[in-house]
């Protein structure tokens, strides 16, 4: 859906060696790799660990967007050593292989893409991935999906609590919600309406190297 507006910019990428893959069948133009075609060709044997293991954790691992809190908007480096532990991201929360974490992030963030589905992988907890947040769908999806943990940010928490009461907004299993940007006001609504819900508030940045935990409520 984005190949557009990466498609003007395909030579400026190449002449620095960065190659581009696309989730989709094509066709696209030379130099750029149709992923999917890749995927259903790929041996369920595992290469030599040579091959796919870094040089150097420190190296790069993949390009991700961040909405400039160094300056502009950007494609930020994010290195190996910073990928691998974004597993143990819901570890440090509290949370388990049992768990079943409501995800309804953009995947092009940090916190979507390697908190949320790397951290899942990396307690072994299955995701519920939501295409695009509903306020008035979610209780109704944590109830359907026996959601236990929400990763959020502040304002999915003030829409929450800014919809109308209903019944059964009480009748669910979540027990942990996990984020950053939650005000002490919204904090409070949520917890006074919703339940006794865990609430661990985080603070990280994409370009930073230092993550906040506020483990105490």
């Amino acid at each position: 859906d984005l190949f557009a507006a990466v498609e003007p910019i395909l030579p400026s990428l190449q002449e620095d060696g960065i190659v581009v893959w696309v989730l989709g069948s094509g066709p696209y133009p030379p130099g750029v790799v149709a992923l999917q075609e890749q995927l259903d060709a790929a041996s369920e044997e595992l290469e030599p660990e040579d091959v796919w293991q870094p040089e150097d954790m420190n190296d790069t691992c993949l390009y991700i967007f961040t909405s400039g809190t160094t300056g502009l908007p950007k494609a930020a480096r994010v290195s190996h050593l910073k990928s691998i532990m974004c597993l143990s991201f819901y570890e440090l929360v509290g949370a388990s292989s049992q768990d079943v974490v409501y995800l309804a992030l953009p995947l092009y963030h940090m916190a979507g893409s390697l908190l949320g589905i790397v951290g899942c992988i990396g307690i072994g907890a299955t995701c519920v991935l939501k295409e695009k947040f509903s306020a008035s769908q979610f209780w109704d999806d944590c109830r359907a999906e026996g959601v236990t943990v929400f990763q959020y940010i502040g304002e999915l928490c003030r829409y929450l609590v800014n919809q109308p009461p209903r019944p059964g907004e009480r009748e669910h299993g979540l027990r942990l919600a996990v984020g950053s940007g939650l005000r002490p006001d919204v904090w409070r609504s949520f917890l006074q309406r919703f339940g006794a819900i865990r609430i661990v508030e985080t603070y990280g940045m994409t370009e930073g190297n230092v993550t906040l935990f506020n483990y105490t409520g």
